[in-house]
């Protein structure tokens, strides 16, 4: 019999008493804001800045522009090395930018390459008031509640901006013991870097933290690189990627840990 997890259940490794610490991505997981919602937040910035452009030709390279704004850029370039590459999961860490600057570079790169006049500064200012303002999945909260109430050491682990992280959390009344951000850390997701500073500061080893995440490559893949266990909220039909490992558990809701990481403890 094959031991990949099926969704909403553990596979036959996944000892759910051995977990101490539950740390959850933010955007994608607990917060209702995915490639969908930017998409139509780049189609607002466009249109408050009257610019006429193919939306979609337009979001498309604002998206593929990230690899030459964000950190990687210039260690992606020498090291040739693509997203999820060991280069970017245990190499040196490259300089810290913030996201809005990095949003910021994403659009001013757009705005070359179709020859047009914006504010990237504006567009990014946009972004940083909408993931301020997102509401969390339905099951969120009380998933959260459920497991903090098992006694669970609950932390959140995410690629955000402090500002605009910490008003989406106040907003949704979500509670951690641990907020560890990419601001706060100076490096991004996958970096085993931004891992292992949650786990120093949760005082655990990786293997008592359950990463729950969206992303297959920054949270699955940057998980797994250091030892930690993974749940996937597979939030949209794309597969896993051959080179990763399949996770521990596969849902498709917040609400399916709770069955699981509750009944492990009784």
């Amino acid at each position: 019999m094959s031991d990949a997890p099926v969704q909403g259940t553990s596979n036959g490794a996944f000892d759910a008493s051995t977990i101490k610490t539950i740390a959850f991505d933010a955007y994608g997981t607990l917060f209702n804001f995915v490639n969908p919602d930017f998409h139509r937040a780049v189609s607002v910035i466009l249109a408050e800045q009257g610019i006429e452009t193919d939306i979609d030709a337009f979001f498309e390279k604002w998206v593929g522009s990230y690899g030459q704004a964000a950190v990687w850029a210039a260690d992606r370039a020498r090291n040739a090395g693509g997203a999820g590459s060991d280069h970017e999961l245990n190499g040196p860490l490259p300089q810290w930018y913030s996201t809005h600057e990095i949003w910021r570079r994403q659009f001013g790169v757009a705005f070359e390459h179709f020859g047009l006049h914006g504010d990237g500064e504006a567009a990014a200012d946009y972004l940083r008031r909408e993931l301020s303002l997102v509401d969390p999945y339905p099951d969120a909260h009380d998933t959260v509640e459920a497991l903090a109430q098992q006694g669970y050491l609950l932390a959140l682990l995410s690629n955000a901006d402090e500002d605009f992280l910490q008003s989406a959390l106040s907003r949704a009344r979500l509670r951690f013991s641990i907020i560890q951000t990419s601001e706060s850390l100076r490096a991004y997701k996958p970096h085993r870097a931004i891992f292992e500073g949650l786990c120093l500061r949760a005082a655990c080893e990786p293997h008592e933290v359950l990463y729950v995440g969206d992303s297959a490559n920054s949270d699955i893949g940057g998980a797994q690189n250091v030892g930690m266990r993974c749940a996937w909220v597979r939030r949209d039909e794309r597969p896993l990627p051959e080179r990763l490992k399949q996770p521990d558990l596969i849902i498709d809701q917040l609400s399916e840990l709770v069955p699981i990481l509750c009944g492990g403890r009784s």
